[in-house]
């Protein structure tokens, strides 16, 4: 579990909410000085109380009357979500996802840098994908120690998703972001997000259809 600034836990969704609050101070920056949690509640779909709420968990960044400094809370967020400091991470698996992450621009910007890539693939190892170096999963437990890496995205079969996935967590990893579809047999405080693809487009493709009967 996580605290907040007065020792509260902070839920997860609010933790889920902090990189939307992000993007919208990042695009209000050239836009205005300050902002309403009004406003605020109308861009995230949400209600003003709810957004002072979300953000005092993290500190006592509004004004009675004046709202947001917007630059200034931008710059808040940035150093709690961490985007102010090099965050190091991996790619396991250099299949077709994995190659479309590891030419995705925008991870720098968000203040990640890609370390590695690791497959099993001979004609694969030594190789480079966007200039990163493709390594065999051997290598991967002390790679993770000798560069200090925190994150692991998997985009592999399912078949073998739980064996990397837990070769990763004997190597030090501190987080994965799970792109094989299957959740992960892993503890359940350990941190994972899981995107299942598939799962996303059958619960949209659904809203479709029955939006369509009504």
């Amino acid at each position: 579990m996580i605290r907040g600034k007065d020792g509260s836990i902070i839920p997860k969704v609010v933790i889920e909410r902090l990189p939307r609050y992000y993007r919208y101070f990042d695009w209000l920056e050239d836009q205005m000085e300050k902002v309403s949690s009004k406003k605020l509640g109308e861009l995230m779909g949400s209600s003003a109380s709810q957004v002072r709420l979300d953000l005092s968990y993290f500190g006592d960044f509004g004004q009675q009357g004046y709202g947001y400094n917007v630059t200034k809370l931008k710059k808040e967020l940035a150093r709690i979500l961490g985007i102010d400091r090099q965050t190091n991470f991996i790619i396991v698996g250099a299949g077709n996802i994995g190659k479309a992450l590891v030419r995705y621009d925008a991870f720098f910007d968000a203040g990640f840098t890609l370390k590695g890539i690791f497959d099993i693939k001979p004609s694969l190892i030594g190789k480079k994908i966007n200039g990163v170096t493709v390594y065999h999963i051997d290598d991967v437990k002390s790679f993770i120690k000798k560069e200090n890496i925190e994150i692991a995205i998997i985009a592999v079969p399912k078949q073998v998703a739980n064996d990397v996935a837990k070769l990763l967590v004997e190597g030090g990893i501190k987080g994965i972001l799970n792109f094989a579809p299957l959740d992960l047999d892993l503890p359940s405080d350990f941190p994972v997000e899981n995107i299942h693809i598939i799962d996303k487009l059958l619960a949209l493709s659904f809203i479709v259809r029955h939006r369509e009967d009504e």
